[in-house]
């Protein structure tokens, strides 16, 4: 699974997921830092690469926008930051979501300290 981390995710959860071998990309790295949330969207579209955000204007992007159907998010949603317990959560989150990861169907994540919830757009 690649992963593509948005500019407001954590340093330390970044290099959490790597250790847990993840293969992660920062915004920064590929020099999209300040760019719009769209033009992040449809780079990860375009990539095969999972966004992970704590950004919540992607899942309403995907839900409700105009890239309604398009991407994979996982939205972080902690209100406390404790970054072991969140890398810990979404490598778990992503090694059971694998085969609806994998599909090319669209999908939001969205995380937080009492769990996850799937969002995908209706069939």
């Amino acid at each position: 699974m690649r992963i593509l981390a948005d500019e407001n995710v954590h340093t330390d959860i970044i290099q959490g997921l790597n250790q847990a071998n993840l293969e992660v990309l920062s915004i920064r790295d590929i020099g999209l830092a300040g760019h719009k949330d769209r033009e992040i969207l449809e780079y990860s579209e375009e990539n095969d690469l999972i966004l992970l955000s704590g950004d919540k204007d992607f899942g309403g992007l995907i839900e409700f926008g105009t890239l309604w159907g398009r991407g994979k998010v996982v939205l972080l949603r902690y209100r406390i930051i404790n970054i072991n317990r969140i890398v810990k959560d979404i490598v778990e989150v992503i090694n059971r979501e694998l085969e609806i990861l994998h599909t090319p169907e669209p999908v939001v994540i969205v995380l937080s300290e009492s769990g996850y919830r799937i969002h995908k757009p209706a069939s």
